[in-house]
């Protein structure tokens, strides 16, 4: 289950720009989880994706939220050392205390992205491609041949597939492997994630699976290429 946290169109962002989406696992999303079971703190991290605060404007942000309780300096410092503990919030440079007549610095705080998602299960939650098959594959590349690329026959059209079908199980063999190397970091944007996930499913193939994939990558691009420089939609840029 991943839970999400949303920026409900706040758009005054502070002066550095702020990560769009981060994804909290394992011992971070736990963390998280305590650090959001107090109202002062939800509703700092929702001022600070909206922008940039000083811990003095973050105590007169709570002070007119409504509450009875008075809002002591001391306690909003807890509240902040424990939003970036969790990764929620970072610090963002100092600025001068009062109305910048002091010598005096104050820290800076925002939060660390627009959108802050909190998984209690893992990245395998996140949602992969369809799987392959012989016919999605055809289906591949009769569109190719609508928009110009010259395949000759069906019993071509049928190799490539079959050969886009076999690289692409090779693929699946090393991704239990990469899942597994990719869980154990608590932080990571799902963006890096999905990259990862390609890069580690590849490489970390046994000798002979690494060969066929890389023979069959080569062979597939090659047939590509061939078929766009030959058929009718071919660029006179690429020799």
């Amino acid at each position: 289950m991943i839970a999400g946290i949303d920026n409900d169109g706040l758009s005054n962002l502070g002066g550095h720009a702020v990560d769009a989406v981060l994804i909290l696992t394992g011992a971070k999303a736990v963390e998280a989880v305590r650090a959001l079971n107090d109202e002062s703190r939800r509703q700092i991290l929702h001022a600070l994706r909206a922008r940039t605060m000083s811990t003095s404007e973050i105590c007169e942000f709570l002070g007119r939220q409504g509450s009875s309780k008075e809002v002591k300096p001391q306690t909003v410092r807890y509240h902040l050392k424990m939003l970036e503990q969790s990764g929620l919030i970072r610090q963002d440079g100092f600025a001068p205390a009062g109305n910048g007549d002091t010598h005096i610095m104050q820290k800076l705080w925002r939060a660390t992205a627009e959108s802050i998602f909190i998984a209690t299960g893992s990245m395998e939650d996140l949602p992969e491609r369809p799987p392959k098959d012989i016919e999605q594959s055809l289906d591949l590349v009769k569109t190719l041949r609508i928009l110009g690329f010259e395949i000759s026959n069906y019993e071509e059209m049928v190799k490539l597939a079959e050969q886009y079908v076999e690289r692409d199980n090779l693929l699946k063999k090393g991704r239990d492997r990469a899942k597994k190397i990719l869980n154990k970091a608590d932080q990571i944007d799902p963006a890096l994630y999905m990259i990862l996930l390609k890069i580690l499913s590849i490489i970390t193939l046994d000798n002979t699976d690494y060969s066929r994939y890389l023979e069959l990558d080569r062979e597939i691009i090659e047939r590509f290429r061939k078929a766009f420089q030959t058929g009718r939609g071919a660029n006179p840029e690429v020799y």
